[in-house]
């Protein structure tokens, strides 16, 4: 009879493609909620502009524009609900692609379009921005022990993370590409995707301490 911990091991084995699959997708939440923290800046500012260029046309049928302060909450709610939004699109990518794809160009030539052309450029810099945050978290955690090696275990830990999901999950996505019925296709997604990644990209990844 098999022992408890070759049956945990061969358990383990069996589910693989289950929990390395949430990680892959936690990663991408991770960089997207980092992402969203800012999105929601983003959508007051334009808010305020909407309003303070309603303001007038308002006040002529005796209306009360919102004050700043009132879309607050309305400007967090906007952003949460792309957040979710674009967190499922990520999860649709992922789900039922092998967890070992093979890669090539002539595979990615067949199933180009703007989808294709968008989902790494999305996916990249979301789960390096989430991997920065684990390793961010993990030097919080020990610099009150050891500030000098906490850094380093945090870039390490970083490294590590964007290797073993953010590199795999992103083989995965772009293995698991098919034949486009339009080269068009996800041309409706790609203003929301991008604009995720470059949010994640400038406020979740270390080089802005560089270029200032």
């Amino acid at each position: 009879m098999d022992d408890p911990l070759s049956r945990l091991d061969a358990a383990l084995a069996r589910s693989r493609f289950a929990w390395i699959g949430l990680g892959q997708l936690a990663l991408v939440g991770l960089g997207l909620h980092l992402a969203a923290d800012h999105l929601d800046d983003q959508v007051y500012a334009l808010l305020s502009a909407l309003v303070e260029r309603l303001a007038a046309p308002l006040e002529t049928v005796g209306l009360t524009p919102s004050s700043p302060d009132d879309l607050l909450e309305p400007a967090a709610w906007i952003a949460l609900a792309l957040e979710l939004l674009t967190l499922l699109h990520a999860f649709n990518c992922l789900t039922l692609t092998p967890l070992a794809p093979k890669l090539s160009p002539r595979a990615y030539r067949d199933a180009l379009s703007v989808h294709a052309l968008v989902l790494p450029l999305y996916w990249a810099p979301t789960a390096l921005a989430g991997a920065w945050v684990v390793g961010m978290s993990v030097e919080d955690a020990l610099a009150p022990l050891a500030a000098g090696p906490a850094r380093w275990l945090g870039v390490i830990t970083s490294l590590l993370v964007a290797w073993r999901l953010g590199l795999s999950g992103l083989a995965r996505v772009v293995g698991g590409l098919s034949a486009p019925k339009s080269r068009l296709q996800g041309l409706l997604w790609a203003p929301l995707l991008l604009t995720f990644a470059v949010l994640a990209a400038w406020y979740g990844l270390p080089w802005r301490g560089v270029l200032s």
